[in-house]
């Protein structure tokens, strides 16, 4: 399975690696380990997963959270937003509505 990461999720990593060093690190080794049954189905091939944060110390419960889309067909994982629990409790469906429409362009482009 290939993972393709757009602009504006680098983006938002990028913010968090001011703040968190090893969150590019904990991420990856979550998505090589990454068995999609075993997530959260939010629809539409949206998932939410838990991630553990190396630098936090909280295990997942207090790591982030990062919402990925499966696109079945190209057997493609693209995450879409991620954030630290501690900085955001949740995501409102807008949000996540935003956070898809601009991958799914940067994706158009790729």
């Amino acid at each position: 399975m290939k993972i393709f990461f757009a602009s504006h999720f680098k983006s938002q990593l990028k913010k968090l690696i001011s703040k968190y060093p090893h969150v590019k690190e904990d991420l990856l080794n979550e998505l090589d380990h990454l068995n999609i049954e075993n997530e959260i189905h939010i629809g539409h091939s949206i998932y939410k997963i838990r991630i553990k944060s190396s630098d936090m110390k909280k295990g997942k419960s207090g790591g982030y959270r990062c919402y990925i889309y499966f696109y079945i067909k190209n057997e493609l994982l693209v995450p879409l937003c991620i954030y630290a629990k501690n900085q955001q409790e949740n995501i409102s469906e807008n949000e996540l509505r935003y956070h898809f429409d601009a991958i799914t362009e940067d994706l158009s482009h790729a």
